[in-house]
């Protein structure tokens, strides 16, 4: 599970230091049998924490330990990127033992809401994005154990797979043109509405595209459709620069096809800089992203003294002032 974690130190006031940690943990369904922690990450001043993860059929609890026992730890649950399981404060251990101090985030049992939410999702990854605040520690330098996300093709598939399965010869023999301007991308029409419940939609009512089987785009470009249709075809999405994964996100999100979207967020987010990171949020809160959300005002936290002294703060209080609300209040414990 370490190779699913990140961990890095994102701020020092001069009287506390921040650190960021998020832990994925591939296919919800692993819950039902699960007890796992991770590495020990070291603080700067020498102690450590780690995170464990129990999880049943009946419960599922996550934890932070730690050798010093005044960590403060705000954190996100999330399955997949759009659905926030749960979020909260602890701000002291609950117990003792040996040598650490045990803080209990969260637990949630099977008669509890969330817990149920979670299994309605058993195929999706589910984040955990922890940050971690250790007061009264003057120090400086850096932490960190990056973590590179890798995507598995072969379980993209699956659900190509089941659509192959499940549709009628003839209907896998159908094709549907989609029409950017004067460019057409050809597509089976079995795979487009198997794996885009919107497009599923779309031909489902009595909409001209029923009879012609062609569909008008006018807001995506045919480069990033035909990346698209090729990713629905083979599970691959092939190299990517930064803007090019932002119009992917919001092709994928815009014809729900889930599992592009996710690996989109996951490529997008160790790219995130001080000069693309305005135009991050804006995507995160434009779309109800929380796990993107979430991890981009954590990384803010990174150059946080340079960020609030840029036009780029300034012009998004006056263009967007919810969202630097939100920004504000992530650093409010």
């Amino acid at each position: 599970m370490d190779k699913h974690c990140q961990h890095q130190k994102i701020f020092n006031s001069g009287h506390n230091d921040y650190y960021f940690f998020t832990w994925s943990i591939p296919e919800v369904s692993m819950i039902t049998n699960l007890n796992v922690i991770t590495e020990k990450f070291e603080m700067l001043n020498g102690c450590t924490y780690f995170a464990s993860l129990y999880g049943s059929e009946e419960q599922f609890a996550f934890k932070i330990a730690s050798n010093v026992s005044s960590l403060k730890c705000f954190f996100s649950i999330i399955i997949g990127s759009k659905t926030l399981l749960t979020k909260g404060l602890n701000a002291s251990p609950r117990y003792y033992n040996s040598s650490y101090y045990y803080y209990d985030l969260v637990t949630l049992s099977s008669k509890d809401e969330g817990f149920q939410e979670l299994k309605k999702h058993p195929n999706n990854t589910l984040s955990f994005i922890c940050k971690i605040k250790y007061p009264r520690c003057v120090s400086t330098g850096s932490v960190k154990t990056p973590g590179n996300t890798s995507t598995d093709n072969l379980y993209n598939l699956r659900s190509l797979a089941a659509v192959l399965r499940n549709a009628s010869e003839s209907s896998l023999k159908e094709r549907v043109a989609l029409q950017v301007g004067e460019e057409t991308q050809t597509v089976s029409k079995a795979v487009l509405c198997g794996l885009s419940p919107v497009f599923a939609k779309m031909f489902e009512n009595d909409m001209r595209e029923v009879n012609d089987n062609v569909v008008n785009i006018i807001d995506i470009k045919m480069n990033v459709l035909k990346i698209l249709i090729s990713f629905l075809y083979t599970g691959k999405l092939p190299g990517c620069d930064f803007d090019m994964l932002c119009d992917l996100y919001y092709a994928a999100d815009k014809y729900d096809v889930a599992e592009l979207r996710q690996i989109c967020v996951e490529l997008i987010i160790p790219q995130i800089s001080m000069k693309n990171m305005h135009c991050v949020m804006k995507l995160a809160f434009a779309h109800d992203d929380e796990l993107l959300k979430s991890t981009v005002m954590a990384l803010i936290a990174t150059n946080i003294k340079t960020w609030f002294s840029t036009n780029e703060w300034i012009n998004l209080i006056d263009d967007e002032p919810k969202i630097a609300a939100e920004v504000l209040n992530f650093f409010h414990f």
